[in-house]
């Protein structure tokens, strides 16, 4: 977020026009402040009541349901990310690309939370945060089912069937803390995927080199100085405005190629992942814009009608995303009193909930013998990085692809690497 703030700031005060340049200092300071803070939070939800949601739909010929438009005018999203000093020391801030690529760039030493929360009454739904190795989460899981439209009471049912093995997960659907470390994490999610025990943990993963994530970084920049304009609307309310315009087609093709010249080096990339040129004529050939707010100097929130989206212009209803932005404020924390889930607590608690399911397929599950080898999951294409460093391994690339065609990706093949050479 810190990145993509210096991005914006950066790519936009570049614009070259004399009359946007105030506008663009403004803009560049307004995301300067942020510096100081040790916290950023962002917070995402539409700024429209349910009889502007029902507008919308009906004038986009997509109805929305009454109860549809409850739920989506009231919730909100909010990420929060804490650093152990301020954001300005941290690597590439200034410049939203600089030595981003680095060790001790990105989220080193962060502490980062997730949440769903009412903007009614202020009621968190969902909240999870990563704070040092561990993970922590807590839901309202019955205040979820009822905003679905479910019965609660399903819940609770299903609950009394569950084997004592599942306690834990009790106590996460009662609405308390419960926690998993990372390494655990990663060890369960290797199992799960066939990959073998410590398939998850401490493995080499392939990595951006820092020069192509800086030519990419200054590819965004320039995409940016080269299709938006600024204009500052003066004072609405207690803030200042700033209108941050761009034709949406030439700004698209513009980030679809900056982005394509890094795409081959990416994790996962294969031919035919990204659209063909021809897939942009579909992009509207109109101008788009977003106002930014500022108070006291501070960027304060983004707001972006995605009415703009719908085929045709014009519309007289509106549907205002609102991106809020705060710096300072309470840092993410480790919950007290939650409960730990080590990787034997949730081996044996997926084992027992197999065997109260009365599943009887030959899938293996956490707890099996051959815990993690009957999972059929598709796997991603290896990137010609993967393919360097299995042959580090003595993997030749024909059998990596065989092995990766049957559907086994980098970490399942990398485990097997003793066996195959």
């Amino acid at each position: 977020m810190t990145a993509g703030a210096a991005l914006l700031g950066g790519g936009l005060v570049a614009c070259s026009t004399v009359e946007q340049l105030n506008a663009g200092e403004k803009l560049q300071n307004a995301f300067d402040k942020l510096g100081d803070a040790r916290t950023i939070k962002i917070d995402l939800s539409l700024d429209a009541s349910p009889a502007d949601l029902v507008a919308f739909g009906e004038a986009v010929d997509e109805p929305i349901e009454k109860q549809a438009a409850d739920l989506l005018s009231d919730l909100s999203i909010s990420v929060s990310v804490s650093y152990d000093k301020p954001l300005k020391d941290l690597k590439g801030f200034d410049s939203g690309c600089g030595a981003a690529g680095e060790a001790g760039g990105g989220t080193e030493g962060a502490a980062i939370g997730y949440a769903l929360n009412s903007k009614k009454d202020g009621k968190t739904y969902a909240d999870v945060r990563v704070v040092g190795d561990k993970a922590y989460l807590k839901a309202d899981v019955r205040g979820i089912a009822e905003l679905a439209g479910e019965d609660p009471g399903e819940i609770d049912r299903a609950l009394e069937e569950m084997p004592a093995e599942a306690a834990p997960l009790k106590e996460l659907f009662d609405g308390k803390w419960v926690s998993v470390g990372l390494d655990d994490f990663k060890e369960l999610s290797g199992q799960m995927t066939g990959a073998g025990p410590g398939a998850g943990v401490n493995e080499d993963e392939p990595a951006l080199d820092p020069s192509v994530l800086q030519h990419f970084c200054d590819s965004v920049k320039g995409a940016l100085a080269d299709n938006v304009t600024l204009k500052d609307l003066g004072k609405t309310g207690d803030a200042d405005v700033i209108r941050v315009s761009a034709p949406i087609r030439p700004l698209v093709k513009s980030l679809y190629d900056s982005f394509s010249t890094v795409a081959e080096d990416l994790p996962g990339y294969s031919d035919g992942v990204l659209p063909g040129d021809g897939a942009l004529d579909g992009v509207p050939n109109r101008n788009f814009h977003a106002d930014v707010e500022l108070k006291d100097g501070q960027a304060r929130a983004v707001t972006f009608d995605l009415a703009q989206f719908a085929d045709q212009e014009g519309w007289t209803a509106h549907l205002p995303l609102r991106i809020g932005i705060s710096g300072g404020g309470d840092g993410v924390t480790a919950p007290t009193g939650a409960t730990d889930l080590g990787l034997d607590k949730l081996q044996e608690m997926f084992a027992a909930m197999d065997e109260a399911s009365g599943y009887e397929d030959d899938t293996a599950y956490p707890g099996d013998e051959d815990f993690g080898s009957g999972f059929d999951t598709p796997a991603l294409p290896l990137t010609e990085s993967e393919y360097a460093q299995l042959e580090d391994l003595g993997i030749d690339r024909e059998t990596a692809e065989e092995l990766n065609q049957g559907g086994l990706g980098f970490l399942q093949i990398k485990a097997l690497g003793p066996e195959l050479v």
